[in-house]
C-alpha cells in the first residue's frame, strides 16, 4: 500500500469499523481516482459513459432549471463529468441499527416498518430481493457491518437477519442516483449543498413528490442530512481537503480569516468527528456504489443501538427496503436515458 493510499478512519466512539469497510473505501476511492486519471488525459477534461458526445450537452434539448439554487438540475442521469466534478465525488456511509428482539418492541407492530416514508411514491425494486420463494429477503448480506455471535456483546442483537438493519438519518426522498464511466458505474447520491451538487438524477424528477416548481429537493436538513459520524480519507485525499476543497483549509491551526478566530466554538461536534465539514463546507459529494457487495460494505453499525427507540417511528425504514427504492430510482432514470436517445434517433 503506497502512502497516498494509507487510510485514515475517525469515527464517534460508538460505530463499528472493519477491515471490509477500509478496503471497500480505498477500492470505491481508487475507482474515483481512475476516472479523474480519464477525465484529465481528455481532451475536454471529461469523462463520458457513452459516445454520444452531445448527449445531455446539446444546448437545443430542453434541461431541468433547479429551484434551490445548485447549478445543475434533477434530471443528470449519464451525463459527461468534468474532471474537477470527478474530484469532489468521496465514498460515503450510512448508519444503522439492528433492530433489538424485544417483543413489545413498537417497530415490531405489523405493519410499522412496511409503511415507511415514501413506499407509494418509490416502491422497492423487486430486483432488490431474492427471487421465489424468497422474494421477500434483500439481497443484501447483514454480515460485514453487522454480524455477533452469541453471546452477544452489550447491546448488540446476535445473528442479525437483513430484515433486522434499520436507517434513519435518510430517506429515498433525499437521494438521487447517477450512472458514471466504469470503473465505478451506478451510484447513489446522498445529500449535499445546492451549490456543491455536481449533479444526480432525483428520486423526485420528473414529479413524484409533487410538482418540481413546488416541491423541493431535500439539501441540508437535519431528518435527511444522512450523518454518518465520522469520515475515511486516504493521505491523498486529506491533501485535497486541506490545500483546495476546503475553505480555510482542514487541518489545523484553522488561523485564516475564514475561521474568524474561533473556529471551535462556531461548530458542532459533528462538524468536526461527524464529517459534516466534508460535504457541508467542503463540497463533497458522497456516492453509494449500487453493486450489492459494496453497498452492504457502506453501512456502519451505530453499535449503542438506541436511535430506533429515540427517534421518530415515521423515520426508520429497513436498509432493504431503501436499497430497493433506491434500485427503483435507478430503473426510471435508465428509462429516462432511454427515452432521450430515442428521441435524439428521430430527430
Amino acid at each position: 500500500m503506497t502512502e497516498s493510499q494509507s487510510a485514515t478512519t475517525l469515527q464517534e466512539d460508538d460505530m463499528r469499523i472493519t477491515a471490509d469497510h477500509v478496503i471497500n473505501f480505498l477500492e470505491i476511492s481508487n475507482d474515483i481516482y481512475e476516472l479523474h486519471e480519464l477525465a484529465t488525459q481528455s481532451p475536454d477534461n471529461m469523462v463520458h459513459v457513452s459516445e454520444e458526445i452531445k448527449h445531455n450537452t446539446d444546448p437545443n434539448i430542453a434541461r431541468h432549471k433547479p429551484i434551490d439554487g445548485a447549478s445543475v438540475g434533477n434530471d443528470i442521469a449519464d451525463d459527461p463529468i468534468h474532471a474537477q466534478h470527478i474530484q469532489r465525488l468521496f465514498p460515503g456511509l450510512l448508519r444503522v441499527e439492528v433492530l433489538d428482539h424485544h417483543p413489545d418492541h413498537p417497530l415490531r407492530r405489523t405493519g410499522t416498518l412496511s409503511q415507511h416514508l415514501f413506499h407509494q411514491e418509490v416502491p422497492p425494486s423487486p430486483k432488490a430481493f431474492l427471487p421465489p420463494p424468497h422474494q421477500s429477503q434483500s439481497i443484501l448480506d447483514p454480515s460485514p457491518c453487522c454480524s455477533e455471535n452469541d453471546p452477544p456483546r452489550g447491546k448488540m442483537p446476535p445473528h442479525p437477519t437483513i430484515d433486522d438493519l434499520l436507517l434513519w438519518e435518510t430517506n429515498i426522498q433525499a437521494t438521487g442516483v447517477r450512472k458514471y464511466p466504469p470503473p465505478l458505474g451506478w451510484i447513489a447520491a446522498l445529500p449535499v449543498e445546492n451549490v456543491a451538487d455536481v449533479g444526480s438524477f432525483w428520486s423526485g424528477y420528473p414529479d413524484v413528490y409533487g410538482p418540481l416548481d413546488a416541491v423541493k429537493r431535500p439539501r441540508r436538513q437535519d431528518t435527511t442530512i444522512a450523518n454518518q459520524a465520522g469520515f475515511m480519507a486516504t493521505r491523498g485525499q486529506i491533501q485535497y481537503f486541506h490545500e483546495v476543497a476546503c475553505p480555510g483549509g482542514f487541518l489545523p491551526p484553522y488561523e485564516s480569516h475564514h475561521w474568524r478566530g474561533d473556529s471551535l466554538q462556531r461548530h458542532s461536534v459533528e462538524f468536526w468527528s461527524g464529517g459534516f465539514q466534508l460535504f457541508g463546507q467542503c463540497f463533497l459529494n458522497r456516492v453509494l456504489s449500487l453493486d450489492p457487495r459494496r453497498f452492504e460494505r457502506q453501512l456502519i453499525y451505530h453499535v449503542s443501538n438506541n436511535k430506533q427507540r429515540t427517534a421518530p417511528v415515521k423515520k426508520m425504514v429497513r436498509v432493504g427496503d431503501f436499497y430497493g427504492q433506491i434500485l427503483r430510482v435507478k430503473e426510471r432514470a435508465e428509462d429516462f436515458i432511454q427515452r432521450g436517445r430515442r428521441r435524439r434517433k428521430s430527430e
